[in-house]
Parts: C-alpha cells; sequence; structure tokens
C-alpha cells in the first residue's frame, strides 16, 4: 500500500468513526440496531457465608452496597443482567429457612432477613441470610441459603428475640418494581435487599441498597 492510499484508509476511518458517533447520539434506529447485538452480563459471584457473632436487628436495616450493582431500569439487553444462582425470593428462602428454624425451637420468629449475593429484578438472590430469635432459648438462629438450599445454620447470642409477620406480605420484587418508575432511580442500580423490622414504627419494611442510599419502604 502507497503512503497516499494509508493516508485515504486513515481519512476514512476517521470519518466512518465520526459518523458512528454521530448517528448513535443521533439516531434511535441506529442505536437499536447495535444494541440488539448484545447480550446480558453474566454475573459470576464468589459467595461467601458471613461470620456472624451476634443476632442485632441493625444488621437487618443497613442493606449493603458490595454487592454487584444491577441496573435498576435497563434500556438496552445489555443493560440486563443474569444471576445464576438467584434461585429463591426473599419470601421463598424465608419458608425454606423457616422448617430448620422450627426444628430448632418451636417459638423460632423472624428477626431480619438479608441478601448476600447479587439481587435480580425479579427480586431473587444467589444467596440470603435469614436470621430467627427464640423467647424460650434466649438465644439467636442463622440459617444460610444458597441457590435452594441450606448451607449453613447456627445458635447464636441475641439482642432480639423475632417479630410477628405480616399477614400476606409482598415479595421483594415488588419492593424493587415499586421504585423503578420513579424518576429519581432511572439511572441507578440495585445491590441488596433486607427485611427488616422497626422497633419505631412496629412494622416490617423493605430496605434496599441502592446507588443514590437506602431505600426503604414499609410492609403494612
Amino acid at each position: 500500500m502507497t503512503q497516499k492510499n494509508k493516508i485515504i484508509v486513515i481519512v476514512l476511518l476517521i470519518a466512518g468513526s465520526a459518523l458512528g458517533v454521530y448517528l448513535w447520539r443521533t439516531s434511535p434506529t441506529f442505536k437499536k440496531a447495535v444494541t440488539f447485538f448484545e447480550k446480558p452480563k453474566v454475573v459470576e459471584e464468589t459467595l461467601v457465608i458471613p461470620d456472624t457473632k451476634l443476632v442485632s436487628g441493625a444488621v437487618g436495616r443497613t442493606p449493603s452496597t458490595e454487592n454487584y450493582a444491577v441496573p435498576l431500569v435497563p434500556v438496552t439487553e445489555g443493560d440486563k443482567v443474569v444471576v445464576p444462582g438467584a434461585v429463591l425470593t426473599l419470601k421463598e428462602s424465608f419458608d425454606v429457612a423457616k422448617a430448620n428454624a422450627e426444628a430448632w425451637s418451636s417459638d423460632a420468629k423472624l428477626v431480619f432477613l438479608t441478601s448476600q449475593g447479587a439481587v435480580t429484578l425479579e427480586g431473587k438472590s444467589s444467596m440470603w441470610q435469614v436470621v430467627f430469635g427464640s423467647t424460650s432459648k434466649k438465644k439467636g438462629y442463622e440459617v444460610i441459603i444458597q441457590g435452594d438450599k441450606v448451607v449453613s445454620e447456627k445458635e447464636l447470642p441475641t439482642e432480639e428475640y423475632g417479630y410477628d409477620l405480616p399477614t400476606n406480605w409482598y415479595d421483594a420484587g415488588e419492593a424493587i418494581s415499586s421504585i423503578q418508575s420513579l424518576p429519581q432511580f432511572a439511572d441507578a442500580t440495585v445491590s441488596s435487599i433486607n427485611f427488616f423490622y422497626n422497633r419505631d414504627g412496629k412494622r416490617w419494611g423493605y430496605a434496599l441498597g441502592t446507588s443514590r442510599g437506602t431505600t426503604s419502604m414499609p410492609v403494612r
């Protein structure tokens, strides 16, 4: 290739790049055609069982921001996220853990429930921490669920003995969907979701760890 031809090729490449940027910014059709070939991101996680020493309701009120940040309102296929290990919703994980907790103590009641892995927009997570308390035993009990299996159980000292649950409480997916339409969350992400008891308000609620900070909502 002659020097003249090289210059022509370089000029054409620069012009093509500039045209691509212009079309990306101004043409919805062009953007749609390009993003058509994008694929959802698959999250790879290294899950670690929490080293819990004491049951405290304060843990449930403080959602983590350390897990994968999932876009709350994905615009393209490339914005979407797949979490292969996310099998159970928050409420489903409670149902699994409840049997183990009641086998430990017949008066076991929930203290809090937290996601320990990435959270999907359907309210599922790859790992859940479900923590109970017992008035008769004066102890707490932690159940860890990975996928749909219990992988850890242990008795712990506790500051709280659990609380009665509301009737027909809605699941985590509904908590997430309730903020997706709010303009301040249009470009936000979610990394965790907790279910906790508000002792001052005497009611349960969800706490979402988002890029906008902790977002809480009551469960009546």
